[in-house]
């Protein structure tokens, strides 16, 4: 078999270009794209993924191009889908194209995808992925309506997605009339927002199994967080931060005691005032019905000053977190390098002005050397104290260069605010809210030092 391929720079993240079986004797004549989204920040694993592609392309004689969405277009707002149709319609719409989408946490079978792609053609308006359910209104979908009679499947696309290149080029025309909206909306679930999306252009989800978040023979493209990184970061090195105000002591504060406050030392409830049976803090930051920038930048600047800390966890006083899903996920990522952590969401992010930001309720991550740049003078001063502080945090890190590592473990909702697949293939850091639910149940049943099995395998 020959091989051509251009320069190849894996190791680097760029784009691998690799034409495979360039001879006629080729049984594949539509290529592979895979798009590795959100490469950023990664350690090994979107390396890995690239090498791993193109070794299998090799093996089975197929043409295959591969690129990493952080370094083909880091300009930002990938993660959404929507800025990557324009450019791959103008490279691969018009060709014989399946467009392959892919985390940086994902295996792929290829040869058990060739076999879902073998009864499809890439002219046909295809999409493909694992099908995702939402059973009740849910603020993370914008409280939309669910019909149980006509239910809308979107992608898990933690387990990948699979898209034609026919409807690449549909995609890309429509989103051309989409941008002036797009321009001010918030960006929470990209599953859903680019599914709802695609259904406006007239298509469904065709779901299948061989998209999944366990692992099973069958499967052509897995979702494979990474769950041993080396020791777990050191909880000792962590301080927790706990946003609350005196209004909520008496009503929540035993709730974090009972749970998992209980499970660490280095922490502190910084609050409007200092009251003594609770051991809250006070920062001398006036309490805002909303926003709370003041509050948490005079947290930033308190810990930057701290000494033998490696991270910042800022949290809700509603916020449940398993210390340990942390401290194992921690352990993934470097913290001498400026890191910012937690479940991404954006403002408009699918367009130049937009930006990314950590969504407060399900725990923001900070490096050490990022909260010590973030609390530089002049560097990320709130306009007010109470201007939003997750969203304002998500401009200064975009004047910085630091992007938004996502992990979709940590939660802005509460379980129940999500579909049962969407909670399947990992282990939870975070949940946010107490309203209607028992919150010790929450913490006992998602967020417990690590079972035997996963809760989400008793559901």
């Amino acid at each position: 078999m020959k091989v051509v391929t251009g320069t190849l720079m894996v190791c680097l993240m760029v784009m691998v270009w690799i034409t495979v079986g360039a001879s006629s004797s080729s049984q594949h004549t539509e290529s592979l794209v895979f798009i590795i989204v959100d490469a950023e920040n990664s350690m090994p694993n979107a390396h890995n993924l690239a090498a791993s592609l193109s070794s299998q392309a090799a093996q089975l004689d197929v043409p295959v191009v591969i690129y990493s969405t952080s370094r083909e277009w880091p300009d930002g707002g990938s993660w959404t889908y929507f800025p990557m149709l324009d450019r791959l319609n103008s490279k691969h719409g018009s060709s014989k194209s399946w467009m392959v989408f892919v985390g940086k946490h994902t295996k792929v079978k290829m040869a058990n995808l060739l076999q879902v792609l073998s009864t499809k053609e890439s002219s046909q308006l295809v999409f493909m992925g694992r099908g995702l359910q939402d059973q009740e209104e849910t603020i993370i979908h914008h409280f939309a309506r669910v019909d149980p009679k006509q239910p809308f499947l979107y992608p898990d696309v933690r387990a990948g997605m699979v898209l034609s290149g026919a409807l690449i080029t549909r995609l890309a025309k429509k989103w051309a009339g989409s941008k002036i909206k797009a321009a001010t909306e918030i960006n929470i679930d990209a599953s859903y927002e680019f599914g709802s999306f695609v259904k406006s252009a007239g298509i469904e989800l065709t779901t299948d199994s061989a998209f999944c978040v366990k692992d099973e023979d069958h499967c052509a493209i897995l979702y494979s967080p990474p769950t041993n990184c080396g020791k777990a970061a050191d909880v000792s090195k962590i301080h927790f931060a706990i946003k609350s105000w005196q209004q909520n002591h008496n009503k929540r504060l035993p709730i974090l005691y009972g749970t998992w406050l209980k499970q660490i030392t280095n922490y502190a409830i910084y609050s409007d005032v200092e009251d003594s049976s609770y051991g809250t803090v006070s920062l001398g930051v006036p309490n805002t019905e909303q926003g709370h920038c003041g509050k948490t930048m005079a947290i930033i600047r308190h810990a930057a000053q701290m000494e033998g800390i490696h991270w910042l966890f800022i949290a809700d006083d509603d916020t449940l977190l398993s210390t340990e899903a942390l401290s194992e996920l921690l352990a993934c990522h470097d913290h001498t390098q400026p890191v910012a952590l937690g479940e991404r969401y954006g403002y408009a992010a699918a367009l130049p002005h937009g930006y990314d930001y950590i969504t407060g309720g399900g725990g923001m991550v900070f490096s050490k050397p990022l909260v010590k740049m973030l609390a530089s003078p002049g560097v990320c001063q709130c306009p007010s104290n109470d201007t939003p502080d997750d969203m304002f945090l998500g401009i200064c890190l975009r004047i910085l260069s630091i992007p938004v590592t996502h992990s979709s473990a940590f939660h802005q909702a509460r379980p129940m605010d999500y579909p049962k697949g969407r909670l399947e293939g990992e282990w939870p850091v975070s949940f946010h809210k107490f309203w209607m639910v028992d919150p010790y149940h929450v913490f006992s049943h998602w967020l417990q030092p690590r079972p035997p099995t996963h809760p989400q395998d008793e559901l």
